[in-house]
């Protein structure tokens, strides 16, 4: 019977040979209906969520356009086609529990167009005149009412690589409301907050990764980040002034850390949580471990031992949330540093007022790793054998330029999936496969018919190529070689005459089936991310700006009243060569995903895509999945990728979920 990896208890009875895993309530966000009104062509489409706190089996809904019922104890839909509506109409969607009202949301207008237009304040050009544009984003709930909130990171026109030279201008965190309920054609967002990072935080897909996440319980979203002397908080305040550490208060902000080539090997590394409604920095702890591998102050030392001496290897982070103690506990904030050698992991806990280490790791051999505890107290470990036979046993060099969270082991507590190795929830390691560097990784139910979640990752590192192993163990399950660095790779359940997922990669182009390993098509595919989007139970695909659906034996398009989504408002994907959306994730209507692509014309611009595709598939918004949850909060990584839900849609829906009519 295939086990839950998150959850103690299936609140779903699916069949006699699968479960779904199901999210703690206590895990669940409060969120609103996140009613949405899009103009279809034909009238006007309404779509809202179904909660993962809902009672499936006994809940309904009703539709108002106008304060009058159109549709009436809807049981195995959360979206309906209104032919009759206008764009001058409101609706409202009234909820039902065993036949009777429980709940009417706000009313919302439609959508003027196909897209929602949300214009940013764009920052100043910079003194050097670089320019910005909006980049990677992430939502949290920063007020409390249910409905998310949008953190934009403001990217340079000069941001960099590690591996290049150059100055860059400062990066700004900003925080904006957001309001689907007023018809969206022009509509002005209100800014929250704006944080400045500074001069001494370089810009660049691996400097900044932002944690956007109700970290102490209270129902209100935080946002932690690394930062440095000269970071100003939404308040316009120095960060080092939220400082507990006299020697972090003393910082001199003025001063700038970078050198004649633009990289900043001096000076003080911080990390700060911001109150998620006024920007204000609530904490800021010296950053471990510091360039030079201490944990506490600063060091002037970058050392050569991360492999180079200006920054390339030693400032690559990486950042993510997870539930370490368990759905109950309070989650913590993953902040990783270097990959291609030695490698950290460190877990931090933020209780309303303090931030705290929890524990470091440090695998600074390929065989031994330490431990340090809340204390600083260190524990030394041996690393046991690689599940490949191969290659290096700790973290060091196995990791990528992403990682995921989920319970792997079903323990009930978050594990780290590094990429060819894993971090109990403890901080030791848990398995290495041992086969190196990666750019992409997807965990998810890619075979559903064996027990627990599965990690499908390519690799940098010789014989490249790629693997499908398991999460829990590592057990190497399917591989391939390649003939060089495969650069992207992609994993979704996409085809619905093959369980599971297709396995895609840059050196291997034909889609293989994660069940068997079979090649299924001479044809090949986007590696890019995987949506829901035209309302079946299997995945698209999403690149750039463009979304696909595989057909069986190559891609057909999915048009928005006949046009790609990149063909409206300039709408731009970021990072280069990655198509990265600014975010994709199910954030209002029903469990389908939104895709957030950016205006090239004005770079102030967000247009907003959600599906107009009526479906009769009905389950919770996938941000009540907590492997899903916690992919977006992870997404704006490094190299971004796709959000996976933690089980298997197919067989959640085809095995009798949808409700008795009332």
């Amino acid at each position: 019977m295939k086990q839950s990896r998150w959850f103690a208890i299936a609140a779903w009875l699916l069949s006699t040979t699968a479960q779904a895993q199901v999210t703690p309530t206590s895990q669940m966000e409060r969120l609103d209906r996140g009613v949405v009104v899009i103009p279809s062509g034909d009238g006007e489409f309404v779509s809202w969520r179904l909660l993962g706190t809902d009672n499936e089996k006994a809940v309904a809904f009703d539709v108002l356009r106008n304060g009058v019922a159109i549709r009436k104890d809807l049981i195995n839909a959360t979206c309906c086609q209104d032919a009759s509506g206008t764009a001058n109409d409101e609706y409202q969607v009234v909820t039902k529990l065993n036949g009777e009202p429980v709940d009417t949301s706000a009313a919302v207008k439609p959508w003027k167009n196909v897209f929602y237009q949300l214009h940013l304040q764009r920052p100043a050009n910079g003194s050097d005149g670089c320019f910005y544009a909006p980049n990677d984003c992430s939502v949290g709930d920063v007020d409390g009412d249910g409905v998310y909130e949008l953190v934009v990171k403001w990217e340079p026109s000069n941001a960099k690589d590690n591996s290049h030279k150059g100055k860059t201008g400062n990066v700004y965190l900003d925080c904006y409301k957001m309001d689907w309920t007023m018809g969206g054609e022009g509509q002005e967002a209100q800014l929250l907050w704006r944080v400045d990072l500074g001069m001494n935080i370089r810009a660049g897909a691996h400097y900044t990764q932002f944690l956007v996440y109700d970290f102490d319980g209270d129902g209100k979203a935080e946002m932690m980040c690394k930062t440095a002397p000269g970071s100003k908080d939404g308040a316009g305040a120095f960060v080092s002034e939220a400082a507990t550490d006299e020697a972090i208060r003393q910082t001199n902000n003025n001063v700038d850390h970078r050198n004649s080539d633009g990289y900043i090997l001096s000076g003080g590394e911080f990390l700060t949580v911001f109150n998620g409604e006024t920007g204000k920095a609530m904490h800021t702890i010296w950053y471990h471990p510091n360039r030079g591998f201490n944990s506490t102050g600063q060091t002037d030392d970058y050392s050569s031992a991360w492999g180079d001496s200006y920054g390339n290897r030693g400032d690559r982070f990486l950042a993510a949330v997870a539930y370490l103690d368990g759905p109950d506990a309070l989650p913590s904030g993953i902040f990783c540093r270097g990959y291609y050698t030695r490698a950290f992991v460190w877990a931090v806990d933020f209780d309303g007022k303090r931030l705290k280490q929890k524990w470091l790791h440090d695998s600074f051999s390929p065989s031994t790793y330490h431990v340090y505890d809340a204390t600083g107290k260190r524990n030394t470990f041996e690393a046991p054998a690689t599940t490949s036979g191969k290659g290096n046993r700790t973290l060091n060099g196995n990791g990528n330029h992403n990682l995921s969270v989920a319970d792997v082991d079903g323990d009930g507590c978050d594990e780290i999936v590094w990429g060819s190795a894993a971090l109990d929830n403890n901080g030791r390691l848990l398995y290495a496969t041992g086969l190196g560097h990666g750019d992409a990784i997807h965990l998810a139910d890619h075979n559903p018919d064996r027990p627990g979640l599965e990690v499908f990752q390519i690799h940098e590192s010789r014989p490249y190529g790629w693997d499908l192993h398991d999460a829990a163990t590592g057990e190497i399950l399917l591989s391939a070689t390649g003939f060089g660095d495969n650069g992207r790779g992609m994993a979704a359940h996409m085809d619905k005459n093959h369980r599971g997922s297709l396995l895609l990669s840059a050196t291997d182009h034909q889609p293989r089936s994660a069940v068997t390993g079979e090649v299924v098509s001479a044809s090949s595919a986007s590696m890019n991310f995987r949506i829901y989007w035209d309302g079946d139970t299997q995945e698209e695909l999403l690149d750039g700006g463009r979304i696909e659906k595989w057909n069986g034996n190559g891609r057909t398009p999915l048009h928005i009243n006949g046009k790609d989504p990149y063909e409206y408002n300039n709408s731009r994907s970021c990072n280069f060569t990655k198509k990265n959306p600014n975010l994709q994730a199910d954030l209002l209507g029903d469990w389908r995903e939104e895709l957030i692509l950016w205006d090239g014309a004005d770079r102030a611009t967000l247009n907003v895509f959600s599906t107009i595709e009526p479906t009769q598939v009905r389950v919770p918004t996938l941000m009540h999945d907590h492997v899903y949850r916690m992919g977006v909060a992870w997404q704006n990584t490094a190299y971004n990728q796709p959000p996976h839900l933690g089980y298997y849609l197919p067989d959640r829906y085809a095995a009798g979920t949808l409700p008795q009519k009332p």
